[in-house]
């Protein structure tokens, strides 16, 4: 049996792609939401030009839907795929929950806890009434005219503070962290052991499945700008995540200069290629072919690989090329 690798399209929206990620074998594809096209859109839209490639949210958020409307939409996605939906959930941050949903960041460790508690239940078809702190249903299940195809999705959380990563270990079927410094990576693990312990269950029962950045291009300079570019974004608009890792890992001032630069490609010459090479794979295909066995042994059970945000689309499907398992 081949190693287990999956494929990270974020925003881009090319079923041809998804056709050759699943030729090579990748055992499974995933769509970022953001604030454009729906994660759900794009994965119905591939289910109808796939056959075997599991299809996944990487990730939604568990403000801008309700827990109904949430498991309606992956149970959906899993019949219409004949059961291959894999739904990536996360908390996201402000700028995506306040300033483009317009609802309050609120309590989010708590209403992740919730909704994973609720999607589950419609998936199962569970008629009882449920008395949350955040949703009140009087049923959980479907209409009977709609039968799930399976009465279990698996469920991801994009976690990456000490708390979220031990609620993951407690309620979650996978991690799903990004741009993670290898250094803490260790130390995390020991928060998803102890979230796991909560739950009476082992760890290695959590998936692992890193968002793995790549940056391939067969001038290094250029495989190196585009990596930086794409930490930088991270870093600068996204506060109190990435950055917060980043510092954790020992590289406060990069991090400090980056968020001072004025634009977001002179953050990017302000990081190191020690700290790039920490949180990505980049260089020329020889360089890196391979190098996902490094973070397998390091703990990750299912390498989600990515190109950086913005390539063209021959850029993304180099990277197909170069990893496929």
């Amino acid at each position: 049996m081949s190693e287990r690798t999956a494929v990270l399209f974020a925003l881009r929206d090319d079923p041809s792609l998804v056709v050759r990620a699943e030729e090579l074998g990748y055992e499974s594809a995933w769509a970022a939401e953001g604030q454009g096209k729906t994660a759900f859109g794009k994965l119905e839209r591939w289910a109808v030009h796939t056959d075997e490639i599991g299809l996944a949210t990487g990730i939604v958020n568990v403000f801008s839907r309700t827990p109904a409307a949430l498991a309606a939409a992956a149970a959906t996605l899993d019949d219409h795929s004949d059961g291959r939906a894999i739904l990536g959930l996360g908390v996201a941050h402000p700028g995506v929950v306040e300033a483009f949903h317009g609802v309050p960041f609120d309590r989010p460790l708590s209403r992740l806890h919730e909704y994973v508690e609720l999607v589950r239940r419609y998936l199962r078809g569970e008629a009882d009434s449920f008395d949350g702190e955040f949703f009140s249903p009087e049923r959980t299940s479907f209409w009977d005219a709609f039968d799930p195809v399976r009465e279990e999705i698996p469920i991801y959380n994009g976690a990456l503070g000490p708390a979220n990563v031990r609620l993951t270990g407690q309620v979650a079927d996978g991690w799903l962290p990004n741009l993670y410094p290898r250094p803490q990576f260790e130390e995390a693990l020991e928060w998803l052991d102890t979230g796991a312990a909560r739950a009476g269950r082992d760890a290695s029962d959590v998936d692992v499945a890193m968002y793995v950045l790549t940056a391939v291009h067969d001038d290094p300079d250029e495989a190196r700008r585009a990596a930086a570019e794409h930490v930088a974004y991270y870093l600068r608009d996204v506060p109190g995540y990435y950055d917060r890792a980043a510092e954790q890992a020992g590289f406060a001032d990069e991090v400090e200069a980056v968020r001072a630069a004025p634009t977001t490609e002179a953050g990017a010459r302000e990081l190191s290629a020690e700290f790039l090479d920490l949180v990505a794979l980049v260089g020329t295909p020889d360089d890196v072919r391979g190098r996902l066995g490094e973070l397998r042994e390091m703990g990750v059970d299912l390498p989600v690989v990515r190109a950086p945000a913005g390539v063209d689309r021959e850029w993304v499907a180099r990277t197909l090329e170069v990893f496929a398992p």
